[in-house]
């Protein structure tokens, strides 16, 4: 028997929030096994950002680099606990001009459906795919002596990196 089949989904309405809670389904009180969703969003944010297509996790990259920081997920993904003690899964994302929306966002759900049940032993009742936005696709010079062919966006980095250098406790 698998353990995914041996663990009985045991969704506690008192448990912390942020936590899924797991219990075995034996006779013998082997204990209680509790994932939090940070772990969860991190399966999540694997399985999306290895799709062919697939740009980046939606939203402000800034503030979700600040809270994966911090231990927290990033607000592009979003774990819900179903009463039917499965879990369900809204994910944005944005992707590259010139893919097929649906054959990616597809992709997304397959991979993330897998990723989730697999490694945290979790049923994923439904993956909702939000496409926020089409990014252009951008090539690389492998030219590295021109300045002129250096990659869009190390400036807004360097801006970026300035900025967080400013505020208290960060640089």
């Amino acid at each position: 028997m698998k353990s995914t089949e041996m663990m009985n989904r045991n969704m506690n309405p008192g448990a912390a929030a942020g936590r899924i809670e797991l219990s075995s389904d034996s006779s013998s009180d082997l204990g209680l096994i509790k994932i939090h969703d940070n772990v969860l969003a991190a399966l999540v944010s694997r399985a999306v950002l290895g799709v062919e297509g697939v740009s980046r996790l939606a939203g402000s990259a800034i503030i979700d680099n600040l809270a994966g920081m911090v231990g927290s997920h990033s607000r592009a993904i979003e774990i819900i606990k179903d009463n039917e003690e499965k879990i369900r899964i809204v994910v944005k994302v944005n992707i590259f001009f010139g893919t097929v929306i649906p054959k990616v966002a597809m992709e997304v759900q397959r991979q993330v459906i897998e990723q989730v049940e697999s490694a945290a032993g979790l049923t994923v009742n439904s993956v909702d795919v939000v496409v926020q936005q089409l990014d252009e696709k951008v090539e690389y010079s492998d030219d590295d002596d021109d300045d002129e062919d250096a990659a869009p966006g190390v400036d807004a980095l360097a801006a970026s990196r300035a900025a967080l250098s400013g505020l208290p406790g960060i640089g």
